[in-house]
């Protein structure tokens, strides 16, 4: 694809998506901040809370009641996933979100160099069992391989870019905007602190999924169910390591729970919605 430089309508969170992978030069770069910059802006404004959050335990109190939250009241998607879904309306939902499992937890890398060095420990120990300690077979991407392939989808990343909803587009979008432009490294410590707390929760439907439907490349959903409530504590850890060494604003990690919150929310939803569509019995 040609690089978009100057005519920022013309782009697109598939585009977005793209160019986050790249390396850009200066007019592409600024083309691709006109347009996230009203993109984010946007989605700050439709999360923000209204909520004192001052201190770490203000932070972990309300994260703790979203996650609980999101935990008692499944929705109606939620239990479409796990006990209606036909294979072929589950493969739908895998397909959409393989931008994201094909490519796992590479936006989180660019974080790093910007945290403490204890804070940077502790997202590494995350980051480790992301790739599979060095090991190909048990790295999350390649688990996320190892279910296209049972259910019959291509593995190559291009193909899913041309066919992923914009929904999802942004919320792997919204990590590389918080490791890589955000002024502020809170809004991606409290989106990790969310998304490994909640994980063990998102991923449940989709191992009853699997199970139901006989699938045994279920281990991308059912390494994450187990793994997460370890890496959800290495998420908060380097919230208090990045505290003891700088100034760290607690509003911010909880702007950044709810810019995660949503934007799962929202991919997820649309990915129920396009899988409902498929009437096949398969």
């Amino acid at each position: 694809m040609e690089a978009v430089q100057g005519f920022a309508p013309l782009w697109s969170q598939r585009h977005l998506f793209q160019w986050n992978g790249a390396c850009l030069d200066p007019p592409t770069y600024d083309s691709l901040v006109a347009y996230e910059s009203p993109w984010i802006d946007a989605l700050i404004g439709a999360s923000c809370d209204p909520r004192p959050v001052n201190s770490y335990r203000d932070f972990q109190t309300a994260l703790a009641g979203l996650i609980d939250s999101d935990a008692s009241a499944p929705n109606e998607s939620v239990t479409f996933l796990a006990h209606e879904a036909t294979r072929r309306q589950f493969q739908v939902i895998v397909e959409q979100f393989a931008i994201d499992g094909l490519t796992e937890a590479l936006a989180f890398l660019a974080i790093l160099p910007r945290l403490p060095l204890r804070a940077q420990m502790a997202v590494q120990r995350i980051l480790l069992d992301e790739f599979g300690c060095g090991n190909i077979e048990m790295a999350h991407s390649q688990l996320y391989c190892d279910l296209l392939q049972e259910l019959g989808s291509p593995v190559v990343l291009e193909h899913f870019v041309a066919l992923a909803l914009d929904p999802v587009f942004e919320f792997v979008n919204v990590f590389h905007w918080m490791t890589k432009r955000a002024a502020h490294v809170e809004y991606f410590l409290g989106a990790l602190a969310w998304f490994e707390g909640v994980v063990p929760t998102l991923f449940a439907p989709y191992v009853s999924a699997c199970q139901r439907l006989k699938i045994t490349a279920h281990h991308y959903y059912s390494e994450h169910v187990h793994i997460d409530v370890f890496h959800a504590r290495s998420a908060l850890m380097a919230i208090r390591e990045t505290a003891r060494s700088q100034p760290f604003d607690y509003a911010r990690a909880w702007q950044g729970v709810r810019l995660a919150h949503a934007t799962a929310n929202q991919a997820f939803e649309a990915a129920i919605a396009l899988a409902r569509q498929d009437r096949s019995t398969a």
